[in-house]
């Protein structure tokens, strides 16, 4: 069936780098996420589609189509990248064959009529991607991985409790079903309370989030990417649905508290942040704290937080690539120790300075217009004191983020410019896609009409 290829693709791609084609995992790596993307971009233009195992409506492509850009970008970045790192903590076909099979249950986990084959397919890519926080094989990036698993699995282990509430108040876990029937009850209530505990410690929602900042910082640049841009959204996708199928004022009510605590939290880690990779870490924070706010108060907030989903996916993805090519030239992770970034890498520099304003929502990105949207409404359903305080934290948190990112791309004293990777490129087309979703922000929202109500 067509809206499986992507995630029978990527599967494909990771069976053979481990059976067959270990001289050529990049190649097949390469040739199978090119795959995914042309099928992803055939299937949004396709019918929706639901049946006993699979339901596919326009929120499900979006999330296809935007696993599937991030997927090729990360695939060829890492063709270099991967060669860097010389004392690997596993081996370059394993590194291909595990990020394959990461991505594959992603695919899979957005377009399963079943919540509880959503949280295996979550649950997958805990597993897939352990040992790839770990790839640099230092203590630091032992200990993130074993706190990965630790946390996240806790975080699984209470959506799998979730899940079997909402099956005992509904007797089915059929999205399709669940959104016909629209339940009701203290036991489904209960049961969404902790899905969206279990599933938010995955996308990095307070308190939970803990391990974010640890895993994006020790991960190599191009697992920090995907992780950023596309594992923190598709957790929050079983959210979204569960929105759908019942929007309780107190059920609302609690995910607009927890993505208000994320939001304050990583603004105020933000501001002592050393390290640059943490940083942005704290970013995705922030980001996903507002898009879960944004999921909470529906109607155009939902809008403004898959807006922001969509154009943060490119954007920090771009990022997190770049901080890969500063590290590898300045041998560095401490924000202190790097400057002039303009005068040695100039293409790195300066998009690292146009994504760090894309992501921190600086007008008129399509971030900001997704941010605009979600504090419109909170200001309209809790008023401005609530909404004030909220644009605050938001507020601090750009202006801390790109103080830090201005004076290590523009200050210093003038360098010998070094020659950039030609894979930089792939960066720059993803930063450059953040921003071009501005344009496409008429076509999404007609497309999105069906889902946001």
């Amino acid at each position: 069936m067509i809206y499986t290829l992507p995630a029978l693709f990527a599967t494909i791609g990771s069976i053979l780098c481990f059976i067959g084609f270990r001289k050529k995992e990049r190649t097949v790596s390469v040739f199978t996420s090119l795959l995914s993307l042309i099928s992803s971009i055939f299937i949004l233009f396709s019918k929706n589609y639901s049946s006993s195992f699979f339901y596919v409506d326009n929120l499900s492509k979006i999330f296809s189509l935007m696993i599937a850009i991030v997927y090729f970008g990360v695939v060829i970045f890492s063709i270099e990248y991967i060669s860097n790192i010389k004392e690997r903590f596993i081996k370059v076909y394993q590194y291909f064959m595990l990020l394959n099979i990461f991505v594959a249950a992603m695919f899979f986990s957005v377009i399963l009529n079943n919540l509880g084959l959503i949280w295996v397919g979550i649950e997958a890519t805990t597993f897939s991607s352990a040992l790839l926080v770990a790839v640099e094989n230092d203590f630091t990036a032992l200990e993130a991985a074993w706190r990965y698993i630790i946390i996240v699995s806790v975080g699984l282990v209470i959506s799998l409790i979730a899940t079997l509430f909402l099956y005992s108040a509904c007797d089915t876990l059929s999205i399709f079903k669940l959104l016909t029937i629209k339940p009701t009850g203290s036991l489904f209530l209960l049961g969404a309370i902790l899905l969206i505990i279990g599933y938010g410690t995955k996308a990095g929602i307070f308190p939970m989030n803990t391990w974010l900042a640890d895993a994006h910082g020790k991960s190599p640049a191009p697992v920090s990417a995907i992780f950023s841009a596309v594992l923190l959204p598709v957790s929050l996708y079983p959210i979204i649905r569960l929105f759908q199928i019942n929007h309780n004022i107190l059920l609302s009510e609690f995910a607009f508290i927890l993505g208000f605590l994320s939001v304050a939290t990583a603004s105020i880690m933000s501001l002592n942040q050393t390290l640059y990779k943490r940083l942005f870490a704290y970013s995705s924070i922030e980001n996903m704290g507002l898009a879960l706010i944004g999921i909470s108060l529906g109607s155009y907030a939902l809008f403004g937080a898959i807006v922001l989903i969509f154009a943060h996916a490119f954007a920090k993805s771009g990022i997190f690539m770049l901080t890969g090519n500063i590290l590898h030239n300045y041998k560095s992770k401490k924000i202190e120790d790097i400057n002039g970034i303009i005068k040695t890498m100039p293409h790195t520099g300066l998009f690292l300075f146009f994504g760090s304003l894309a992501v921190t929502g600086a007008p008129p990105s399509a971030i900001f217009f997704g941010e605009f949207l979600i504090l419109s409404k909170t200001i309209d359903l809790y008023g401005w004191l609530i909404g004030s305080i909220l644009i605050s934290f938001v507020g601090c948190g750009f202006l801390f983020i790109n103080y830090k990112v201005i004076n290590m791309v523009f200050s210093g004293q003038r360098k010998k410019a070094i020659k950039e990777s030609n894979f930089t490129l792939v960066p720059i087309i993803n930063i450059t896609l953040s921003i071009l979703t501005l344009i496409s922000l008429p076509f999404l929202y007609r497309f999105l009409q069906g889902v946001i109500k």
